[in-house]
């Protein structure tokens, strides 16, 4: 089944998000487990939970990806915010599990002014102390950049290398970002392209690794390395560029989160739309 849906708000609590994403019509969703840009965090709602849960099935809202704090960084120099992001990472780990979502989704860090590799060890080494003190049970996914201020995982390869360095890699796959990749020098905009796309992913990091798509258009350049997110089909990757990602038969049964803008109230509704219309019976 082709399972669509968007990054939704838990304003209000868990199972809000659940109605939120079935009113926009979504089959899967990505939420935060709690405040994304500050360390304080609330405890969990036992009841909200559980209806969560419920609702979830009742919904058909499957599966749940929850996005990581935006203040970790699994690359950065700094040994507080080093040991900080580690610490954090694994308490975001600890709450997609405590909800009953199945993956967790984490940007690999930043680290400017030092070099891939230094980073790529960085990376892996934070991850195999996370996973030494927490062992998850829920799938940890690595999400790829745009490639802008000092950003790692911008190409497959530094992914792929990553993912080698880890003690225990079968709980790790990855998140792949439209807007990012295309800014980061990977072009979907012909059938060609989705198809050099999909062959670069298997060589570096094995598409049975791909268990999620963030679709979105990108508002800059091709390589710009600038990460700007914009409508489906309305910035420079194009209607055509989405179409061939789509149906592309290594991508299309991969669960979709659109993170487009919602500057007015019916964005999400209209990206809904033009995805639905792009995708074959």
């Amino acid at each position: 089944m082709f399972r669509i849906g968007f990054h939704i708000s838990i304003s209000g609590g868990f199972s809000f998000a659940v109605e939120r994403a079935f009113e926009l019509g979504c089959t899967t969703m990505q939420i935060f487990s709690r405040n994304p840009r500050g360390w304080t965090v609330k405890p969990l709602n036992k009841d909200d939970i559980a209806e969560f849960k419920r609702l979830r099935e009742v919904r058909d809202v499957n599966p749940v990806f929850v996005h990581t704090n935006y203040l970790i960084n699994l690359a950065s120099k700094r040994p507080d915010l080093y040991e900080k992001s580690i610490e954090q990472f694994i308490v975001d780990l600890e709450r997609t599990e405590a909800i009953g979502a199945e993956y967790l989704v984490t940007h690999l860090g930043s680290a400017s002014g030092q070099g891939g590799e230094w980073m790529i060890d960085r990376v892996s080494s934070a991850l195999n102390m996370a996973m030494k003190l927490h062992k998850p049970k829920a799938m940890i996914l690595l999400e790829n950049t745009a490639g802008e201020k000092g950003n790692i995982g911008y190409r497959f390869d530094q992914m792929g290398a990553v993912i080698a360095g880890l003690n225990d890699n079968s709980p790790v796959g990855i998140c792949y970002d439209t807007c990012h990749g295309f800014a980061a020098g990977y072009d979907i905009r012909t059938q060609k392209h989705v198809d050099a796309l999909a062959a670069s992913i298997d060589k570096e990091v094995g598409l049975d690794r791909v268990k999620l798509l963030h679709l979105n258009d990108c508002l800059r350049d091709f390589g710009s390395n600038v990460d700007r997110h914009w409508h489906i089909g309305k910035g420079k990757i194009g209607l055509e560029g989405f179409r061939a990602l789509l149906n592309h038969p290594a991508f299309r049964d991969i669960p979709k989160v659109m993170e487009t803008p919602k500057k007015e109230e019916d964005d999400d509704v209209m990206n809904m739309k033009i995805v639905k219309s792009l995708m074959k019976e």
